[in-house]
């Protein structure tokens, strides 16, 4: 059946070439100075890229006239120091189709678990976002749908990378359900990796309250020994506050500001101490700009 569908979209994209599909870039240069103590508790200094990015996005309202969009993205990571051999990575890269029941695409793509659950609290430009328990943030080789039906979103991904020793269709799988409800973004998810036999359970929301926005997250990690992580933060203007606790592994104290100064252009410093399992406590902190467009 994927075969099938992939085929379908290759064809159906082809097909539309020729036409003036919607072609919008975007990206962002995010450079940082940081100071930053290992597990051991050494601290060194570095000035570097932090996640710079460029990207277009391709749209196809429809198809020789029918009611079938395609769509497509492209996304990749630059290496602007010219630190690795890649010096463009990449991050997203699919293709679909918009129909009238669901948006399908295949390729390399994001989780919607880790988007929808622990997105609810990515605040920080640097730091944060420690203390969520997910599969991964992008993977490859991946099929993914999304749908809405009465107000409610579901969006479902699975992997077919061919690494499963047993005959279950997928690698691993996911889906999420989310609704704006009282006035707040509201998720709740599973994943399951099919090969290693763990499962991932979250709830995460996000709420404005007058001038804060609060965003919250909870997650567990369901193998033979489960574990449980909660993180929240509280945005007020140009300052985010963050607090995270990973059972197993430690508790996150974090805390930012950021500004944009000009159109497109951000300023932020931000500083995280870090309460280990392992007994040693961490502090760091980053100053850094970024442009995005």
């Amino acid at each position: 059946m994927i075969k099938h569908i992939v085929a379908s979209l290759s064809i159906l994209l082809l097909s539309s070439a020729a036409l003036c599909a919607e072609i919008t870039p975007y990206g962002a240069f995010n450079y940082k100075y940081s100071h930053d103590e290992n597990s051991s508790g050494v601290a060194y200094n570095k000035l570097e890229d932090n996640g710079s990015k460029i990207g277009l996005d391709f749209a196809e309202p429809s198809i020789e006239g029918s009611s079938i969009g395609a769509f497509a993205k492209l996304e990749v990571g630059v290496d602007t120091d010219d630190a690795a051999s890649d010096t463009f990575d990449s991050r997203l890269a699919y293709v679909g189709l918009d129909l009238d029941i669901a948006r399908v695409s295949v390729g390399r793509q994001s989780h919607p678990f880790t988007d929808n659950i622990g997105g609810k609290t990515s605040s920080f430009n640097v730091y944060g976002s420690s203390a969520d328990y997910n599969y991964a943030s992008r993977s490859s080789q991946s099929i993914a749908v999304s749908s809405e039906l009465s107000g409610f979103t579901v969006d479902t991904l699975g992997i077919v990378d061919g690494s499963s020793s047993n005959t279950d269709a997928f690698d691993e799988i996911e889906i999420t359900v989310s609704a704006n409800l009282f006035g707040s973004d509201i998720s709740v998810g599973w994943a399951d990796d099919v090969n290693n036999d763990i499962s991932y359970w979250g709830v995460g929301g996000k709420t404005e309250l007058g001038p804060l926005t609060v965003g919250s997250s909870y997650t567990i990690y369901d193998a033979a020994t489960d574990k449980a992580a909660i993180e929240a933060t509280a945005g007020y203007s140009i300052f985010t506050v963050g607090f995270g606790d990973r059972e197993s592994t430690g508790s996150y104290y974090t805390g930012g500001v950021a500004k944009e100064i000009a159109s497109g252009l951000t300023v932020y410093a931000e500083a995280e101490m870090a309460d280990l399992d392992s007994g040693t406590d961490t502090t760091s902190y980053s100053l850094g700009t970024k442009y995005s467009f």
